[in-house]
């Protein structure tokens, strides 16, 4: 095993294929088991193997690569999580903004509207809009929080507002989006 990981900091490709396919399917399946979400496992899994490859340099030769890996795995996990629940608070924080601004009935029908809209999104990308609309974030700054690339982040950003065009609420979207 000590022989991948020397592999694996050397920058061999060949291995890193190997250990890819060795352990897709074992982290897929956490994923799977935590979140019940095939697309969001996809997405979660690559983001593992992304970070293997970045930091393959940072990898030792102490501790079995299984282990490295899974550490891997929660830490992405607990960051995915972490983002999730600032983004609700966030989105129910504006929702109680909206309450003031609204009558009960129509406050309600905005809200379910708003929700419904982000939800059609796919999660990294939900995460990535969110971020950079709601919170202000720059596409750097969302960059290193995900470790993903900023222009990704631009990508997303981008999809997600095409996306978005679909629905009538976008114009309301785009209005609480700017209440920051």
């Amino acid at each position: 095993m000590s022989e991948l990981i020397v592999d694996l900091r050397s920058s061999n490709e060949a291995t890193f294929e190997q250990v890819f396919k060795i352990w897709h399917r074992k982290v897929y399946g956490y994923f799977i088991s935590k979140t019940a979400c095939t697309d969001l496992a996809n997405e979660l899994t690559q983001t593992v193997f992304i970070k293997l490859w970045r930091f393959r340099k940072l990898l030792s030769e102490n501790y079995h690569l299984e282990h490295q890996i899974f550490r891997i795995t929660k830490s992405v996990l607990i960051d995915y999580f972490r983002t999730e629940n600032t983004a609700r608070r966030h989105l129910s924080l504006y929702g109680k903004e909206l309450e003031g601004s609204h009558t009960g009935e129509n406050q309600f029908e905005i809200r379910q509207q708003l929700y419904t809209v982000l939800n059609t999104l796919p999660p990294m990308r939900k995460n990535v809009f969110i971020l950079s609309k709601l919170y202000g974030y720059t596409y750097k700054e969302i960059a290193e929080q995900l470790s993903i690339s900023p222009r990704t982040v631009e990508n997303h950003v981008s999809l997600a507002t095409k996306q978005l065009a679909k629905y009538s609420t976008l114009v309301l979207l785009c209005a609480l989006l700017t209440i920051k």
